[in-house]
């Protein structure tokens, strides 16, 4: 039994005919039957029923059917993750990300697989947490650099931590806040916040944390790209709640951090989709990902 016949054997039962699968392998009709005679003769058994309509499948012929497509899986697997350890993984690769991830050095995260696999044309896409998990379910995207909590059915989809950071409070310098340097989040109770756009992660990350305090945020306004936030707090529109690597990136001189007791999290998942045969450069990227992050660099 060869390899060849192997793949010869699924075309057929995927097309039920063999002109049509042999123009899919680049063999001729004749070849092909005489390949699979052949192999019926070795194996002792009937694998297709022909007729003059299609070709189909005997008992015998379905289970050397699933067998074999689990042995070609396996086999292009091995091919798949061989590439990877020589570097040949090319072609398009879609990362899409919040658009802080400058901010928390994930972008040298990228880079730094981009060197080891020059041959990747890697696209980055910028979104919302909720639109990039859509865009990652849809496959328009490869993989998905996010912030939980998802609203959206999650069954589908892998969640592997990158980095895990303490919110804090971002207010005008001359805030009451701002001598304190720590308060509690219930103390702001009465403020007027900065709201995030609702579909991404960090407003659903906001309101958790303002309830766990017991409090409802009102609303300043609504805007999620970072320096108009900070803009609209020097211009003391309201306050926001942070990742405090995001916030300690700003050095504005109207500009203070608050830190928070018993701070809740952040977090920056890489969300990847659930699949029997993962695409190889998803499997690079992650296993890449996921030790880059336990460097002592990026701690700090």
């Amino acid at each position: 039994m060869e390899l060849h016949q192997l793949r010869y054997a699924v075309a057929i039962a995927k097309h039920q005919n063999f002109t049509r699968a042999a123009e899919e392998i680049c063999l001729s009709q004749p070849s092909l039957s005489q390949q699979i005679t052949k192999l019926e003769e070795e194996l002792g058994v009937t694998l297709f029923e022909r007729n003059t309509r299609n070709v189909v499948p005997t008992s015998a012929g379905r289970t050397f059917i699933e067998h074999a497509q689990n042995i070609l899986a396996e086999i292009d697997q091995i091919r798949h993750l061989m590439q990877e350890h020589a570097g040949l993984l090319k072609g398009k690769f879609i990362i899409g990300a919040i658009p802080v991830i400058g901010k928390l050095k994930l972008t040298t995260l990228i880079a730094s697989f981009q060197r080891i696999h020059p041959k990747l044309d890697i696209h980055i896409i910028e979104g919302g947490s909720c639109v990039l998990f859509e865009q990652l379910c849809q496959s328009k995207i490869d993989v998905a650099m996010l912030t939980p909590p998802i609203t959206q059915d999650t069954s589908m989809v892998n969640f592997h931590p990158l980095i895990t950071d303490e919110l804090v409070l971002v207010v005008h310098s001359s805030h009451p806040f701002a001598a304190k340097g720590v308060i509690d989040l219930a103390a702001a109770a009465g403020e007027k916040f900065i709201f995030p756009n609702s579909t991404t992660g960090a407003y659903g990350i906001m309101m958790q944390a303002c309830n766990t305090a017991g409090f409802e945020p009102q609303a300043a306004c609504d805007c999620s790209q970072v320096e108009t936030v900070m803009g609209l707090i020097s211009d003391r529109v309201g306050v926001a709640l942070f990742s405090s690597r995001v916030a300690y990136s700003y050095s504005e001189p109207e500009i203070s951090i608050v830190r928070l007791n018993n701070a809740p999290d952040k977090s920056i998942v890489l969300a990847t989709l659930k699949r029997t045969q993962q695409l190889p450069a998803v499997t690079a990227f992650r296993n890449f990902a996921l030790e880059w992050v336990k460097a002592p660099q990026c701690k700090q």
